[in-house]
């Protein structure tokens, strides 16, 4: 067997994500179309760029997707997106999101619950097989599918930049625009993935606005 490509899953460990990572993997293993290797990090903390990059370096598929605990896919997702694949090009899919927090404009807001509890699975894949809408714009920066060298001769994410108080920092946002400026593509595949934005955090799982639909 000859897998497509590794998925790359750094998992954040705490009760309400560990949650949020049985419905990802489930969802992954049932709509997933392509053989693919899981390659996982479960940590209580740390460089979340060093971590990505350190796993990347270690896969051996010429294509890797780099994935979130607190994201299930739609079936088929990864179908569209291999068809796209090439060294010069990140492919990114279509983020669908509640609304829990701020959204990137690329994103659509449709909301199938904020917790994994109230996740409404069925739902989404129904809406996301036949009347998910197609929006412009490049898409958000997880998750995507991208070649491995060539993510590797990029340099990877960079380690060092300044973030917020839960480790995230802008390294994805300039890997990308540096990518742009060399020349290369970005283009978005209609594939879809529901996000519970930032459910790895204690702080937002705990939230009142996790209960309310809007």
């Amino acid at each position: 067997m000859t897998s497509a490509f590794t998925l790359i899953l750094p998992h954040l460990r705490n009760p309400g994500n560990d949650a949020c990572l049985k419905i990802c993997l489930d969802c992954l293993m049932a709509n997933t179309v392509n053989d693919f290797d899981l390659l996982m990090c479960a940590t209580q903390g740390g460089n979340l760029y060093a971590t990505v990059n350190r796993m990347i370096a270690s896969i051996s598929t010429e294509y890797f997707v780099y994935w979130s605990t607190d994201m299930f896919a739609a079936p088929g997702w990864d179908a569209p997106m291999l068809e796209l694949a090439a060294p010069d090009t990140i492919v990114t899919n279509i983020l669908v999101e509640p609304g829990a927090i701020g959204m990137h404009e690329d994103n659509v807001h449709k909301d199938f619950g904020r917790k994994p509890e109230t996740f409404d699975r069925a739902g989404f894949e129904v809406w996301a097989t036949n009347d998910a809408p197609v929006p412009s714009g490049w898409g958000w920066y997880c998750p995507y599918m991208m070649h491995t060298r060539s993510f590797l001769d990029a340099g990877g994410f960079l380690t060092d930049l300044p973030g917020d108080h839960h480790g995230f920092s802008p390294a994805d946002v300039v890997f990308f625009e540096q990518w742009k400026r060399r020349g290369n593509h970005i283009h978005r595949a209609i594939s879809y993935t529901y996000h519970l934005q930032r459910y790895s955090q204690v702080d937002e799982q705990e939230h009142e606005k996790r209960g309310i639909a809007v």
